[in-house]
C-alpha cells in the first residue's frame, strides 16, 4: 500500500508488462496441442492472479479519486473529468473491437472445421496411402518375377545369377532361403553387408503356409523400405526375401499428410475448448486494454492536473497571506511557462508583502508608542470620527467614565445611542463643544454629573483632527476628573473655616457657662418663687445651648484637624459586631440586624477612627428613624466582598430617605437632611474613608424610601 501511495505507476507498469507476457505465452501455447495441454492451465491461473492485482490497483486509485472528490480536494474534480474523458475515448473503441473480433473469431474457427475440409484431409490421406500401396504391389510383382526366375535354378546358377537379378530389379537386398530357412544365395547393394537380415521364424512359417509378406519398414536415416517375402516352387519350395527402397518423396508426402491429418483431428477434437479459449484470450486482452486505459487515463490526467493543482494550492496560500511557496518548473511547455510566470509573480508579491509588513511593523510600533503614552496619561482621551463614532480611547477614559470598552465603543455621539448611565451630560457637552470647534470659541468646559450616587466633576477640552491635506477627519477629546481636586480645595477651605469658628466660638463659651451657673447660684433663695423659676429656666437654657455649641465646636475641630493614624490589621466581622452590639442593647423601638460575611475579612486601619466612622453612620440612621417617627424602623448593617481586593460595609435604614439632589451633596460640610444635624457627620465619615484609601457612596430610593451608605475599604490578608 505504501508503494502504491508513493509511486503507483511502477507497480502498474510491471503488472501490465507481466500480463502482456502471460497473454503472449497463452497465445503461443494455443498453437501446439502439447504446449496447450501442458502450460495453458498454469498460464490462466497466473493471468487471473495478475489481473486481480491490476484490478485491485485500479480500484484503489479510483476509490482514492472518489474520496478526493467527496472531500473537495483541490484538482480532484478536474482529475476525475479528464480521467472519464480519456477513458471514454479509449474504452469505447476497445469494446467495439471486442464485439466485432469475437464474432469474426467465432465464424473463423467454425470455418476451419468445415465438412469439405474433413473430406479433403481424408482424400489426401487416402491418396498418400494409395501411393504407398501401389509401391508395395509393385515390389510384390517384382519379387514374384525374381521368384519365377530362381525357383528351379541349381545352387550354382542361383549363386551366379542372383547379383544380376538384384541389379535388374533395382532391389536393395535379395536373399533366397530353403524351406527350412537356410541361406541358399544372397545379394546386397551395400558391399559392407555380408548377409541380408534373416526373417523371423514366425514369418517364415506363415510364408511356407502360402501367405505373402509385404511390409513397409523405417530405416535409421528416416527413409522407408518395402520388405517382400514370398514362397516359390511346389516340390522343392524356396523362400525369396527382397528389400526395395521407397523414394523419399513418397515418405515425406505420406508423413506430412499423416501428420497434418493427425493434427487436424486433434484440433477438431479441441474445437469447442479452442473456441472458448480463443474468446477467453480475446476477453482477457480486451479487459487488459480497458484496465490499461483506466490506469493510463488516471496517471495521464493526474500528470496533467498536478501542475494545475500545485498552482491552485499555491494561489490559495497566497490568498491566505503565505508568500513563501513557489513551484518547481518541470517542463518547457505552456504549463511550464505559466509556472515560471507564477513564481515571478509570487516573488514580486513577497517583496511587496515584506515592504508592507515592514511599514506595518513601523506603524504598529508607532501605535504601541502612542498607546503607551495614552495608557500612562491620567487624563482620559477619546478620538471621535467626524461621523460621531469613538475610534480610540485609553484606560483612563474608561476609569473616569466608569464604563466598559464595549459600551464606550457602542456610543454614537450625534445620535446619543447606547449612552451609559450618567453619561448623558457628558455626551451633550461633547456635542456642544464639537459644534463650536470651527467657530473659534472656547472649547473647554466643566460639567458635574452623578455617578453611582456620587458627584463627579470633569473638565473637558475638544480639538480638531485633520489629515495631511487639511480635511477634517475627527475630533480629539481630553478630559480630567477634578472631583478630588475640587473636594480637596473645598475641604481645605471648610477646614480653615472650622478652625477659625472653633477658635472664635470656643473661647467665650466657658465664661458664658460659668457666668450663668454663678448667676443661678447667687440668686438662689433671694428671689420670689416665680422669678427664681424664671432664672433657673433661663440659666439651664444657656448652659444647654453652651454645651450644644461646645459639641459643635468639637465637631469643627475634629473635622479641621488631621490626626495621626494608628494602623493595624482588623478583622471587620468581629470589629463591626463589637460596635453594633452597643447600639443593639440601647435601641428598644428600632429593629437592628447584623449580616456578617461567612469568611474573615481583614483590612488595615485605625481602630478608633473606624469606630467613629461606624458610630456616625449608625447615629445618622437612628436619628433619621427617630425623626420619621416610624414604628417599624430597622437598621441593617452588612459586610460583603465584591472582589479579591475590596470589602463593602453597608449601613441601611428604612427611614425618611433623601432626594437625589440632596444625596449628591450629603458628604459636603454643613449639609444635612435632619432638622437637628450639624452637617458634619457624613463629612467626617468621608474624610475617615479617604484616610483609609477607600470610597463611599450613598443610595436612596427617594423620600420616605430609606437610605443606604456603602463604604468600600481595601482588603489586606
Amino acid at each position: 500500500m505504501k508503494l502504491l501511495k508513493k509511486n503507483g505507476f511502477v507497480p502498474f507498469l510491471l503488472l501490465s508488462v507481466f500480463l502482456i507476457v502471460i497473454l503472449a505465452l497463452m497465445a503461443r501455447s494455443m498453437e501446439s496441442v502439447a504446449l496447450y495441454t501442458k502450460n495453458y492451465t498454469w498460464l490462466v491461473i497466473a493471468g487471473v492472479v495478475l489481473f486481480l492485482l491490476l484490478l485491485f490497483q485500479i480500484l484503489y486509485y479510483l476509490l482514492q479519486l472518489v474520496s478526493s472528490v467527496r472531500k473537495r480536494r483541490v484538482g480532484s474534480r478536474l482529475n476525475a473529468r479528464m480521467m472519464l474523458f480519456f477513458s471514454g475515448l479509449s474504452i469505447i473503441p476497445i469494446v467495439l473491437f471486442f464485439v466485432f473480433s469475437s464474432a469474426l473469431l467465432t465464424r473463423s474457427i467454425d470455418s476451419w472445421f468445415d465438412e469439405s475440409l474433413d473430406k479433403g484431409f481424408d482424400d489426401a490421406l487416402a491418396l498418400a496411402q494409395s501411393a504407398l500401396e501401389t509401391r508395395r504391389l509393385d515390389a510384390l510383382q517384382i519379387t514374384q518375377y525374381v521368384g519365377n526366375r530362381v525357383a528351379y535354378l541349381s545352387y550354382l546358377d542361383l549363386a551366379y545369377q542372383i547379383e544380376s537379378l538384384r541389379s535388374e530389379v533395382n532391389a536393395m537386398d535379395i536373399a533366397v532361403f530353403d524351406q527350412h530357412g537356410r541361406y541358399l544365395a544372397a545379394s546386397s547393394k551395400d558391399i559392407n553387408q555380408i548377409l541380408p537380415e534373416r526373417p523371423d521364424n514366425v514369418i517364415l512359417i506363415s510364408v511356407m503356409q502360402g501367405m505373402d509378406y509385404v511390409w513397409l519398414e523405417p530405416l535409421m536415416n528416416g527413409d522407408m523400405r518395402v520388405r517382400v517375402i514370398i514362397k516359390v516352387g511346389q516340390d522343392n519350395p524356396r523362400i525369396i526375401q527382397a528389400f526395395y527402397e521407397i523414394p523419399q518423396y513418397y515418405t515425406t508426402l505420406g508423413e506430412s499428410t499423416q501428420e497434418s491429418v493427425e493434427k487436424y483431428k486433434q484440433y477438431k477434437a479441441l474445437r469447442g475448448p479452442l473456441k472458448d479459449n480463443m474468446l477467453f484470450l480475446l476477453s482477457m486482452v480486451t479487459f487488459l486494454s480497458i484496465l490499461l486505459a483506466l490506469g493510463g487515463s488516471f496517471f495521464a490526467s493526474r500528470r496533467l492536473v498536478n501542475p494545475i493543482t500545485r498552482l491552485s494550492l499555491a494561489t490559495k496560500s497566497i490568498s491566505e497571506g503565505r508568500f513563501h511557496r513557489t513551484i518547481r518548473v518541470k517542463s518547457n511547455d505552456e504549463i511550464g511557462f505559466l509556472t515560471h510566470s507564477f513564481n515571478e509573480m509570487v516573488l514580486k508579491l513577497r517583496e511587496s508583502h515584506d515592504a508592507e509588513k515592514s511599514s506595518q511593523r513601523l506603524l504598529e510600533a508607532q501605535r504601541a508608542y502612542l498607546a503607551t503614552i495614552l495608557s500612562n496619561l491620567s487624563s482620559g482621551v477619546l478620538v471621535i470620527s467626524n461621523r460621531g463614532y469613538i475610534r480610540t480611547f485609553n484606560e483612563a477614559a474608561l476609569s473616569i467614565l466608569s464604563v466598559g470598552s464595549e459600551a464606550l465603543q457602542a456610543i454614537h455621539v450625534y445620535e446619543q445611542k447606547a449612552i451609559p448611565e450618567g453619561g448623558s451630560s457628558f455626551i451633550e457637552t461633547l456635542v456642544q463643544l464639537i459644534s463650536k470647534v470651527d467657530t473659534k470659541e472656547n472649547q473647554r468646559t466643566e460639567i458635574t454629573r452623578n455617578v453611582n450616587g456620587m458627584l463627579q466633576i470633569l473638565t473637558i477640552r475638544v480639538s480638531e483632527q485633520r489629515d495631511s491635506e487639511g480635511v477634517l477627519i475627527g475630533f480629539i477629546v481630553v478630559f480630567d476628573d477634578i472631583t478630588q481636586l475640587i473636594n480637596s480645595e473645598r475641604e481645605a477651605a471648610w477646614g480653615e473655616v472650622a478652625r477659625r469658628l472653633a477658635h472664635e466660638i470656643k473661647n467665650p463659651l466657658t465664661p458664658i457657662q460659668l457666668s450663668a451657673e454663678r448667676m443661678q447660684l447667687k440668686l438662689a433663695g433671694k428671689l420670689d418663687e416665680k422669678s427664681e423659676a424664671l432664672v433657673e429656666k433661663s440659666t439651664k437654657t444657656i448652659i444647654t445651648q453652651v454645651n450644644a455649641m461646645k459639641e459643635m465646636v468639637n465637631a469643627f475641630s475634629q473635622y479641621a484637624r488631621a490626626p495621626k493614624l494608628n494602623l493595624k490589621q482588623l478583622e471587620m466581622n468581629q470589629f463591626v459586631e463589637d460596635v453594633f452590639y452597643l447600639y443593639e442593647d440601647s435601641l428598644a423601638k428600632i429593629s437592628t440586624k447584623l449580616i456578617k460575611y461567612p469568611t474573615p475579612l481583614y483590612t488595615i486601619g485605625d481602630e478608633i477612627r473606624l469606630r467613629q466612622l461606624l458610630h456616625n453612620l449608625l447615629k445618622n440612621s437612628v436619628e433619621a428613624l427617630e425623626e420619621s417617627g416610624a414604628t417599624d424602623g430597622e437598621v441593617v448593617v452588612s459586610l460583603d466582598q465584591i472582589d479579591d481586593k475590596t470589602l463593602v460595609l453597608s449601613v441601611a435604614d428604612n427611614g425618611i430617605g433623601i432626594s437625589q439632589e440632596t444625596a449628591e451633596k450629603m458628604f459636603e460640610p454643613y449639609v444635612s437632611s435632619k432638622t437637628k444635624g450639624t452637617g458634619l457627620g457624613l463629612a467626617v465619615v468621608k474624610k475617615i474613608v479617604e484616610e483609609h484609601n477607600g470610597s463611599i457612596a450613598i443610595h436612596s430610593g427617594g423620600e420616605k424610601r430609606g437610605t443606604t451608605v456603602e463604604v468600600h475599604l481595601p482588603l489586606h490578608y
